[in-house]
């Protein structure tokens, strides 16, 4: 039997040598991912010929095509041999032209006489192929076929232009003879032999589930099936049980809920706050009061539930109607003001990114299980607050305003266009306060962002006084009185008397029940749960009033550093806003560098019209899209004259108080968490809200790697948040939501963080950080083993019956406070990066 398919095959050698050339092919096409399982890359067989040429022969029969294959498939090292041994021979030009000529022949075999081209004509087609403007000795994923999509490394001895589109060709004509065989493709590398992976987010559950959407054309559903699945997982928590279920005399934060809503309905507003204050007494600010009358109003509509909304009588109402109604106003008030909020906060600052990066971001974000389990298990309305908070930092984050204008333009037109943009962003200031004052009048937990929005907004009103007093006072005055409103307005039927105002006031700041409620991991916790003597404990070393003051100078020094850095900023960006032409950008950039120097961040963007403009530097992105500036950020009016239109795209930059202020916000908020006076251990919601916003992938190169290091910092504050929250949720009876929310969370993102540590240079804390989180999996471990031998652990949890709660406290609190100083460290880094300190010290 021949092994020879016709006159003009190739021999058993040539095709060996072909694939070792596919074998090399193969494994080029393995992107390097780092500390990533690596997955096997099975080719998909192409569909058409288009890319081959024109010219077509017919399919052989199967009987020859098997014996093509049959010696095509040789061993590996075999292959890889052959190879070898050919370009030691012939040389580096000789092994290219043997290549040339093996793909030539490959080529003429599936293609017929069409595909044979001279020498001369075949280099001149590879190199059209080449980038004319960067002119990369490799080509781009985007230049070769969507099947093949390989990424090339640039290593010192990879081979030249022409043998890469070489193997190209060559691998083409494999999956052009194994379409035309009708043979399954068999795996050219083994998993063992691929080459490891270094961008960790390319094979998260998540990034393959959109990537198969939008392989499937179903891009424009993304957004509706995130938001499905965000509700599935609400509406799945929401089945368990709830605080205080089935629990008398007081239950739990279900029936204080229900009795907010019970005494709205039925009491007048002045009583509010002073109804049966023993039993769940009105302890929230009057906007959280306000939602409850609205609920309970909406439900006396419903006739089977005004029994569970009677006075006195309908204490403990724990009715399957009641409960259902709800869980629906949580889920409602869910879907109506914090996931709109988030995403619009997301996409906002995503902008400048591609798609798929927004779309992970934003499921990240809705499924973030802390809020669920919160909210949707235990039973709150923290969703309102949050968001509200995120709608007011949303308005926060504004891009710089770019004018770019024709050369004859005259400078007043530049300087007017500068103006109203600026004005614009200072109206989104004043609605950025007006949501900000109904989050604080919602709950007033929300003072854990108030230094950071008061640092930038009264940084904005400094900057715009430097140039114009009058735009600075206006704008003071602007943000006084929307503040000033939105409280007049909820308080109103308490600002009568004095009394009564002090009595809300009173229940809203609840000093006298200590430094702290239950087991939080924070600092004062921390220490009170030390074994030291009664008498060294921190109630009876100190008193009250004293504990409150410490609590509060504890958490100014905290606060101060990223407040003053923040409002610097906020300045900065309003000098940075009267920039009107390039030139003086140029020398901007040029004295920010100087100053600061090699530590200054982000990549300046050069057009083909001149020079780099500050407007145009950013800190990085994947993919810049067309319509990248916001609203805000210098459109063009149509009444302009032709000669003061814009040349160049509005601007993506964000400016240094924008991007400053997630980071200041999670700074601030874990510094109340873990210094504060009264924290209970749902007030690591706050913190974790910011921290959550800046996610977007996993192993994201953005901003040198920046981006990268703010994913895996967040997903770990969020996991040591959720876990905190632990022996609150076991007594709700949430563990089996705990547990199975914050696993299925961790795997769709691809968060391995032991996986890390494999790394040739594994990032920075990485060992830290998977200690931290070995050891709270070894706690559940050792949880676990309570029932199974409930003798050994019986005298212990006699003795010490919060054993694991304490033990919770002393291993989340040393992890938040890590993560306090993370945010520390960046606010020092995007100082120095964006020249703010050299700025600062150029203004003293």
């Amino acid at each position: 039997m021949t092994r020879d398919g016709g006159a003009g095959a190739p021999g058993p050698a040539a095709r060996g040598v072909a694939d070792s050339e596919m074998v090399d092919l193969d494994r080029a096409a393995d992107i390097p991912l780092g500390y990533t399982r690596t997955r096997k890359r099975m080719a998909r067989p192409m569909p058409s010929h288009s890319s081959l040429g024109s010219g077509r022969e017919p399919p052989p029969v199967a009987g020859q095509a098997r014996r093509k294959m049959s010696s095509s498939w040789l061993p590996m090292q075999h292959r890889e041999d052959v190879l070898n041994n050919e370009r030691k021979s012939s040389g580096p030009l000789g092994a290219e032209r043997a290549v040339g000529a093996r793909s030539a022949r490959a080529l003429s075999e599936v293609q017929g006489p069409t595909a044979t081209r001279a020498p001369h004509e075949r280099e001149g087609s590879l190199s059209r192929m080449r980038s004319p403007v960067m002119d990369k000795p490799y080509p781009s994923g985007r230049a070769m076929s969507s099947s093949s999509r390989v990424l090339w490394s640039s290593h010192a001895d990879a081979p030249s232009d022409t043998y890469t589109h070489d193997r190209i060709a060559l691998w083409r004509e494999q999956s052009a003879r194994e379409v035309h065989s009708n043979e399954p493709r068999r795996p050219m590398v083994s998993y063992k032999d691929a080459a490891p992976r270094t961008d960790t987010g390319a094979e998260s559950p998540l990034r393959l589930m959109l990537r198969y959407l939008a392989h499937e054309e179903l891009n424009c559903s993304m957004y509706l099936l995130g938001w499905l699945m965000a509700v599935l997982l609400r509406c799945a928590v929401a089945l368990g049980s709830w605080s205080g279920r089935r629990t008398p005399p007081m239950y739990g934060d279900f029936e204080a809920q229900r009795h907010w809503m019970e005494l709205a309905l039925h009491l007048p507003v002045r009583r509010w706050y002073r109804y049966d204050l023993l039993y769940w007494g009105l302890d929230y600010p009057p906007l959280t009061a306000w939602v409850s009358y609205a609920c309970a109003r909406l439900a006396t509509l419903f006739p089977v539930l005004q029994p569970a909304l009677a006075l006195r009588s309908s204490r403990g109402s724990e009715t399957p109607e009641m409960v259902l109604f709800m869980r629906l106003s949580v889920l409602i008030l869910d879907v109506l003001v914090y996931m709109p909020a988030v995403a619009w906060f997301v996409l906002r600052r995503l902008e400048a990114r591609s798609t798929r990066v927004r779309h992970m971001a934003l499921w990240t974000v809705w499924c973030q299980p802390a809020l669920i389990l919160v909210d949707h298990g235990h039973f709150q309305y923290n969703a309102v607050m949050l968001g509200l908070a995120a709608l007011s930092f949303t308005l926060l984050l504004t891009k710089q305003p770019n004018v770019h204008t024709a050369a004859d333009a005259p400078a007043d037109l530049q300087r007017l266009l500068l103006d109203t943009l600026s004005r614009h962003v200072s109206l989104q200031y004043v609605a950025a306060a007006v949501f900000f004052s109904l989050s604080l009048c919602f709950k007033q937990m929300s003072l854990y962002y108030a230094p950071a929005i008061f640092a930038i907004m009264l940084g904005r009103c400094v900057g715009l006084a430097r140039t114009d007093m009058v735009r600075g006072a206006a704008l003071f005055a602007g943000l006084a009185c929307a503040t000033t409103a939105v409280f007049a307005l909820l308080w109103l039927p308490w600002l009568g008397q004095v009394s009564e105002l002090g009595q809300v006031l009173h229940r809203i700041f609840p000093l006298a029940r200590g430094l702290f409620e239950d087991k939080v991991a924070n600092v004062w916790c921390a220490l009170s749960v030390l074994p030291v003597g009664a008498r060294w404990k921190l109630p009876n070393l100190l008193g009250v009033a004293t504990l409150a003051k410490l609590s509060l100078a504890t958490v100014l020094l905290a606060i101060l550093p990223c407040c003053i850095l923040l409002f610097v900023a906020s300045v900065e960006t309003v000098r940075r806003e009267s920039i009107a032409d390039d030139a003086h950008a140029d020398q901007v950039v040029a004295n920010l560098r100087r100053r600061a120097g090699s530590v200054v961040s982000g990549t300046t963007r050069r057009t083909a019209g001149g020079a780099p403009s500050l407007h145009e530097s950013s800190r990085g992105s994947d993919r810049r899209s067309l319509r990248s500036g916001s609203a805000l950020a210098g459109s063009t009016s149509s009444r302009l004259p032709e000669s003061a239109r814009h040349t160049r795209r509005t601007s993506a930059t964000v400016p240094p108080a924008a991007e400053l202020l997630p980071y200041t916000l999670a700074s601030t908020s874990l510094a109340f968490y873990l210094w504060g006076f009264q924290t209970h251990e749902k007030s690591v919601l706050l913190p974790l809200l910011p921290l959550t916003l800046l996610l977007t992938v996993q192993g994201d190169r953005t901003g040198a790697g920046a981006a990268a290091a703010d994913w895996e910092w967040g997903v770990f504050a969020n996991n040591v948040g959720v876990f905190s929250l632990w022996p609150l949720l076991q007594r709700d009876g949430q563990f089996l939501a705990w547990g199975v929310l914050l696993v299925l969370w961790n795997y769709l993102i691809g968060y391995r963080p032991w996986e890390t540590l494999r790394a040739v240079r594994a990032p920075a804390g990485a060992s830290v950080r998977a200690a931290m989180q070995a050891a709270m999996l070894s706690l559940l471990a050792l949880q676990a083993t309570v029932p199974l031998v409930p003798a050994l652990w019986a005298p212990v949890l006699r003795r010490y019956p919060d054993l694991f709660p304490v033990l919770t406290v002393l291993l989340c609190m040393p992890a938040l406070f890590l993560v306090w100083l993370w945010t520390l460290s960046k606010h020092m880094q995007i100082a120095l990066a964006s020249g703010l300190l050299s700025v600062r010290q150029k203004h003293k």
